[in-house]
């Protein structure tokens, strides 16, 4: 049985073989409609090197930025799996920039499109939260007063910002509860961007 006639029966295959082997494309297109691909790519790199961490990262207060420095320094290619994963995090966000910039340029908003661009906006968020939960992790004093002006933005919210600020934290301050919630959603984030992003390729 050939790929193409068991990808008409499965929708998955279905869908590699539309948007993989056999995608339609326009002569005219630039190494401009390159950078989701390239953003995908960054995503994978970012899940495998992050899977790769958590094996080795201890959320909790006292241990974290111990086992950070456990993974730069005993950890065999600790220190090149640890900077690809923090300095690819910057240039995933490049890619993505570049991405909606041609999307703006071209009108890539109007529609046919629109469910496409709200899609990606939500990609972007979901970018943005999991980004700010990992610069949390190596919990230096960078972290801890990142972690603490952040949260308490949410404490301008008239009424139930305070509520939110202490669901956040898990308790009245930044603290081991907020380290581990925020370990947890850097952990499974990035498991719901390739969700969306599996929607948004659809």
């Amino acid at each position: 049985m050939s790929f193409y006639s068991s990808a008409i029966r499965n929708p998955l295959l279905a869908t590699v073989s539309n948007h993989i082997d056999g995608y339609p494309t326009p002569i005219n297109l630039s190494y401009l409609w390159g950078f989701g691909s390239i953003a995908g790519m960054a995503l994978v790199t970012q899940i495998v090197t992050g899977v790769l961490l958590a094996m080795h990262y201890a959320p909790e207060i006292h241990l974290a930025f111990t086992s950070v420095e456990h993974i730069m320094r005993d950890v065999r290619g600790g220190t090149i799996l640890r900077y690809i994963h923090a300095n690819g995090a910057s240039m995933f966000f490049i890619v993505v920039y570049l991405h909606m910039f041609r999307g703006l340029y071209y009108g890539s908003y109007f529609q046919p499109r629109a469910n496409l661009w709200y899609s990606g906006i939500l990609i972007f968020f979901l970018m943005m939260a999991t980004g700010f939960l990992g610069y949390v992790l190596p919990w230096g004093q960078m972290s801890f007063w990142g972690a603490t002006v952040i949260t308490n933005l949410f404490s301008a919210i008239p009424g139930i910002g305070n509520s939110i600020v202490q669901l956040l934290w898990g308790g009245f301050s930044v603290d081991n509860p907020t380290l581990n919630r925020f370990f947890s959603l850097h952990y499974l984030l990035p498991f719901l961007i390739v969700a969306v992003v599996f929607l948004h390729l659809i």
